[in-house]
């Protein structure tokens, strides 16, 4: 489907909700005003005095270097000045972050929206960008909210299957990010899980290692990803005792069958110690600064693992394996 059809189909769902959900401020102004439009080369969204923008973050195979998927990141701006146009001309626009917009959707139902709102943006200009250079660009990372989680009750992932279908994509390509350790109902995290893993979703589990994250949540959650903190490489970098840690948790998580990212790589000594820990994929700065263009299908240069005189030959993500089958299919 065309950028134009994506965007017509997706604006008239919207128009159609005109309803509301609640009595929040945010939920109102989307289902009266969410709409899409074309902003030089992305697509853009408008709810209430809102403008959501989508950037990518490459992630790159640890032991050959491949660029295998995107981590689509939300960036908001909100408007300034007098409402309107006029307002967008006079008093021009602020950033703000992701949690204060979630933050101002605090009735239940609304976060559902939003979150919705926020995965659709970022799926409709990931298949705009496959469209537009012809290629794919490995798979796509989303971040889903924890209330999120626990709000939505019945088939979880039934709703995006559908938005992701009508923009090319499948299940098997998405992997969802869950900050689990903001989540205390651990039973009604599981069924969530459980329910878009068997839709074909592949469940990462975000930012582990930091706060109370715990290893007896893994192996009740069962992940297929693990994205380590970066305060675990940070931390790494000046105390030996950590260094000599990362390799046994790298095993334990291999043995509860989950795969490794190493994130907030953005040193040349934090790469190498990522790569001699057992890393299975690397992301951060030095690597790649979200953008809202997406890497080609490129690779990067990665120093010798300390236990070898050949580069390491590990076993691709599965987003990997498709990723690499797709581009040597394209020729």
């Amino acid at each position: 489907m065309s950028p134009a059809d994506l965007l017509e189909h997706f604006n008239s769902l919207y128009r159609a909700a005109r309803t509301g959900i609640s009595t929040s401020p945010i939920a109102n102004a989307a289902s009266a005003e969410t709409r899409f439009a074309r902003a030089d080369a992305q697509i853009v969204a408008h709810v209430a005095d809102l403008r959501l923008n989508s950037v990518f973050q490459p992630i790159f195979d640890a032991g050959n270097g491949r660029l295998i998927s995107h981590e689509a990141l939300l960036r908001p701006w909100r408007r300034r000045g007098m409402a309107g146009d006029e307002g967008r001309r006079r008093g021009g626009e602020e950033a703000v972050s992701p949690e204060e917009v979630f933050a101002r959707s605090g009735e239940r139902g609304d976060i559902v929206h939003l979150d919705r709102l926020c995965r659709t943006l970022h799926t409709i200009n990931f298949s705009w960008q496959q469209q537009l250079r012809g290629e794919q660009q490995g798979d796509l990372f989303l971040n889903i909210h924890p209330r999120h989680l626990l709000e939505v009750s019945g088939d979880h992932g039934s709703y995006f299957e559908s938005v992701l279908r009508r923009c090319g994509l499948t299940p098997e390509r998405v992997v969802l990010e869950i900050l689990e350790s903001s989540v205390d109902d651990l039973p009604a995290l599981q069924k969530a899980l459980a329910n878009y893993q068997r839709r074909g979703y592949r469940i990462a589990i975000d930012d582990f290692g930091r706060s109370h994250s715990n290893f007896d949540r893994l192996w009740q959650l069962q992940p297929d990803i693990v994205k380590l903190d970066r305060s675990l490489i940070v931390t790494a970098s000046d105390n030996d005792r950590v260094r000599r840690t990362l390799p046994r948790l790298v095993d334990i998580i291999h043995e509860l069958d989950a795969l490794t990212v190493f994130e907030g790589i953005e040193t040349q000594e934090q790469l190498t110690l990522a790569r001699d820990s057992g890393a299975d994929a690397l992301q951060g700065y030095l690597l790649g600064r979200p953008a809202a263009e997406c890497r080609s299908g490129d690779s990067i240069p990665l120093p010798l693992r300390v236990d070898s005189a050949q580069p390491a030959q590990t076993a691709p993500l599965p987003c990997a394996r498709l990723a690499a089958e797709s581009l040597a299919n394209a020729g």
